[in-house]
């Protein structure tokens, strides 16, 4: 898919969804072929993929409750009810059918929301995430120190090191209350229910999570590709932009007719 690069107007909105006020923001255009609904956790900087994709797409990038600019989140208790709180959420802003794309935790949170709402996900965009063998020990305890896991050149780092501090320490509270650097094995043991198109992409050099984690959602999930991005880390929006972008957006384009049979990896150079 040929995506030019160009930014895209979004238009801020809240919805009333579990008990919260959830920030969403709205743009491109509406297409037969369905929206794109975004989740990012932490910030990974998906504002070019998301630009991208809204040349194309109706695009709806949702913040989850307890990131961003949100209030601190103490109600969620699990992944599952983050999930059930976006599922809500969306159900009031984009379409019946759309394309879920999440990134790091907020990947494992897409995930479970496929898993609760499968008539809803025509097709799921699992990027760097780390519901499966992820590395382990403590999290960071400051942005510095995120930057040097998350990227393969910390000279990236740039974008990350300019988060407001108490949104990051806020961020970081959430994903280790909601264990999002724990395997998931009830995820695990679930993956063979998901029936939609699925991509995971993952960067090379990705320090949170174990090389084979790919295979584990290859092997699983039962229409599924896996793309595998030379020369960046966890945050491949940070380092690897473009070849991000065109992994998913022809992903989101050609569904089962992506690129490679499902037996075989793709590797963006």
């Amino acid at each position: 898919m040929n995506v030019t690069q160009r930014e895209a107007v979004f238009q801020e909105g809240y919805v009333e969804a579990d008990g919260f006020r959830v920030r969403y923001v709205e743009g491109g255009q509406s297409t037969p072929a369905g929206a794109v609904v975004m989740v990012d956790g932490m910030t990974l900087g998906l504002k070019a993929l998301r630009d991208a994709l809204a040349q194309q797409y109706q695009v709806v990038d949702i913040e989850l409750p307890g990131l961003g600019q949100s209030p601190v989140n103490t109600q969620s208790r699990t992944l599952k009810d983050l999930a059930t709180t976006l599922a809500q959420a969306v159900a009031k802003v984009a379409p019946d059918k759309y394309t879920l794309i999440g990134t790091s935790f907020g990947a494992n949170v897409a995930l479970w929301h496929a898993l609760q709402t499968p008539d809803s996900v025509e097709a799921l965009i699992l990027i760097s995430p780390t519901t499966i063998l992820p590395a382990g020990g403590p999290m960071a305890s400051s942005a510095e120190e995120m930057a040097e896991r998350l990227l393969a050149h910390p000279e990236n780092a740039q974008r990350l090191l300019a988060m407001d501090q108490a949104v990051f320490a806020q961020e970081v509270a959430l994903i280790q209350r909601l264990k999002g650097t724990t395997h998931d094995q009830e995820a695990e043991s679930k993956l063979g229910e998901i029936r939609c198109a699925t991509l995971v992409v993952f960067g090379l050099d990705d320090q949170l999570v174990a090389p084979e984690a790919a295979r584990v959602y290859k092997e699983k999930i039962p229409n599924s590709n896996h793309s595998i991005v030379y020369d960046a880390g966890h945050a491949i929006a940070a380092e690897r932009p473009e070849a991000l972008i065109n992994a998913v957006a022809d992903y989101v384009e050609y569904r089962e007719t992506f690129i490679v049979g499902r037996q075989t990896g793709m590797l963006n150079p």
